[in-house]
């Protein structure tokens, strides 16, 4: 199939292969790939990258990795908003996203001591017991970027990061794999003005109350 459908699903497989996308956003892309057998062609090539991601671990990793630098996500999503004012979307834009996402990922997970604590700190007005959070937000031309320290929550469970806004609607940042013990550091790009921004969140995809929160406003 090669219908108009067909090429605006095919620029969120790469997020949808990353768990990245928002709970509709995932319903409608499976409601797609359900039935177009091209679709799920596609997504079974980006699998394989998304499955990679998840072997990532610090302990394995002799010395830091190098973080993507910052201009990268900046170009990516120009490319991507421009895609978005033109009536075909080429497949290396959608590549272009997943590998942004797969940069911000590995990130995340690998490059457990180049994550830098920048940007404003910010206050979990709770943390369950056992668990250890901090985090900071940076505001940035294309949006805010989320800077997390974690450890203590169960290994293996997963969890989104997100940034509450003005109506009170979620804007997701991400998700990760909790490490246990082991403190995991990462990275989150979310398209959102800090200004715009009144809490930093974290849940589990099942449960919408906030594990942790953070109030960004007074």
């Amino acid at each position: 199939m090669n219908t108009d459908q067909c090429r605006h699903n095919r620029t969120l497989l790469g997020m949808y292969s990353l768990g990245r996308l928002d709970a509709a956003q995932s319903v409608a892309v499976q409601a797609h790939l359900d039935g177009c057998p091209d679709c799920r062609a596609e997504l079974r090539e980006l699998c394989g990258v998304a499955a990679a991601l998840g072997q990532a671990d610090p302990d394995r990793v002799a010395e830091p990795s190098p973080a993507p630098p910052a201009s990268l996500q900046t170009a990516i999503f120009t490319e991507i908003a421009k895609a978005r004012t033109q009536s075909r979307r080429p497949r290396a834009l959608m590549l272009a996203a997943a590998v942004l996402a797969v940069c911000l990922g590995a990130g995340a997970v690998v490059a457990h001591e180049v994550a830098s604590p920048g940007g404003r700190p910010v206050s979990f007005t709770s943390q369950p017991t056992g668990v250890q959070a901090s985090a900071a937000v940076e505001g940035k031309g294309w949006g805010t970027m989320v800077h997390l320290d974690i450890a203590g929550l169960p290994q293996g469970k997963r969890y989104m990061v997100w940034l509450e806004q003005r109506d009170g609607s979620r804007m997701p940042a991400g998700s990760f794999i909790a490490g246990g013990t082991r403190t995991m550091s990462m990275q989150l790009a979310v398209g959102l003005p800090m200004t715009d921004a009144m809490a930093l969140g974290i849940s589990t995809p099942t449960d919408q109350r906030p594990l942790l929160r953070a109030p960004l406003r007074s």
